[in-house]
């Protein structure tokens, strides 16, 4: 893995607009018209009167040159290839696709048609249910699956890369908050579940556990699945319970949740994000820094479909199941496109420790959130995302 702080003009994994970029300073974004918020899954809402401005975020401010994490020589090498290699990326890519989307339904299947199996599947299916992993806060990460060979692959075929605006202090405990959702919010499992990622390393010293829903985790197979590669419940108890676990361990939210995810398609850039606050008291109530952190290329991995009729059917559904269905597909059906992922993390809005916030102090940090946010998203959009549109917060 290769750290630097600036890209090299050979690299054709990603734009070359990179390093005619990387000397700009940025200006930080007013935000108007922040409205009332409520809160992400799990979390108790919120809801008070605009939020004062926060002026040191409305000046111009300069930023050192970002650290770039990119991808190993062999995961390189593996995504400039062609012929047989290719094929195979797009293989394993599809299977990891289909295995996301079928794991949930495995079990039912094999319920209903392997009658020998049915015992064990009941006892499986209630050990899911009772499971401490879900609510402990530390989930129950296990090292070789993040390991495994098919990462590789996977990381190849997007492929991946980190990019932070500071080093991170490894003895902090972090709030990550990631945009957008996407459809199957490939940056969760593949940028903070895979060690092939370099996020590991991007964070030495740091733990950073993507939040599930907690019913998601209950679920036999996926959810064994999603606390393999360290993920924990994203109810307040067992975000509470990870950022008192120890130095370092830290939470990554997609705060505009399974919604977000019917915003999803390519060229959009929508999040939600202004009727989302319990992330930000759960940060004050920690004193754990929040960290902005956009994610280029996840709403560019499939087309949705959409239409009026079908839109009011989905979101009855997410209301009444709280997650989300959208119609979606890719190359050829269920193949994912090749797009770049690009996590870049801001740097951290530092928060005063207090257990009982009041409204107007978590209004005004959210304040200084979105404007964090619309900054970092306009200094890196000309570098990874330069046809992309304006970032638009609802």
């Amino acid at each position: 893995m290769t750290t630097t702080a600036s890209n090299s003009s050979g690299d054709d994994i990603h734009s070359d607009k990179e390093t005619q970029y990387q000397q700009q300073h940025t200006l930080a974004v007013d935000i108007t018209d922040i409205t009332d918020i409520t809160d992400i899954t799990g979390i108790t809402d919120i809801t008070d009167s605009k939020p004062s401005d926060s002026p040191l975020s409305l000046k111009e401010t300069n930023y050192p040159e970002p650290l770039v994490f990119e991808p190993s020589k062999d995961i390189r090498e593996l995504s400039q290839g062609g012929g047989l290699q290719m094929a195979l990326q797009t293989l394993v890519a599809s299977i990891f696709t289909a295995l996301v989307l079928l794991m949930p339904l495995t079990i039912i299947f094999a319920f209903i048609y392997v009658s020998w199996a049915r015992l064990p599947l009941a006892a499986y299916v209630a050990f899911c249910y009772l499971d401490p992993a879900v609510d402990n806060g530390v989930g129950r990460r296990i090292q070789w699956v993040r390991r495994l060979g098919v990462w590789k692959y996977v990381n190849a075929y997007f492929p991946v890369r980190i990019v932070l605006e500071k080093k991170l202090d490894p003895s902090l405990n972090y709030i990550f908050g990631v945009s957008p959702h996407g459809i199957l919010c490939f940056s969760g499992q593949v940028v903070m579940g895979s060690q092939k990622s370099g996020l590991d390393e991007a964070l030495a010293g740091i733990t950073a556990h993507p939040a599930a829903l907690h019913h998601a985790l209950r679920l036999p197979l996926f959810g064994a699945y999603l606390l393999a590669i360290g993920a924990i419940s994203s109810s307040r108890r067992s975000i509470r319970k990870c950022l008192a676990s120890g130095k370092g361990q830290s939470v990554g939210i997609v705060i505009g949740g399974a919604k977000e995810s019917f915003y999803t398609n390519r060229g959009s850039r929508r999040v939600i994000l202004k009727n989302r606050k319990g992330f930000v008291r759960e940060a004050i109530m920690a004193g754990a820094p929040l960290v902005p952190t956009f994610v280029f290329g996840e709403n560019d991995i499939f087309f949705q479909v959409e239409h009026p009729v079908l839109r009011r059917l989905q979101e009855w559904l997410q209301s009444k199941m709280m997650f989300a269905l959208p119609v979606f597909y890719g190359r050829f059906g269920i193949v994912p496109r090749r797009t770049p992922l690009t996590s870049v993390f801001a740097a951290p809005i530092f928060v005063e420790k207090n257990a009982n916030p009041s409204h107007d102090e978590i209004n005004k940090v959210h304040a200084e959130y979105l404007v964090q946010l619309h900054r970092l998203y306009n200094r890196f959009k000309p570098i990874y995302d330069p046809e992309g549109g304006d970032l638009v917060i609802v």
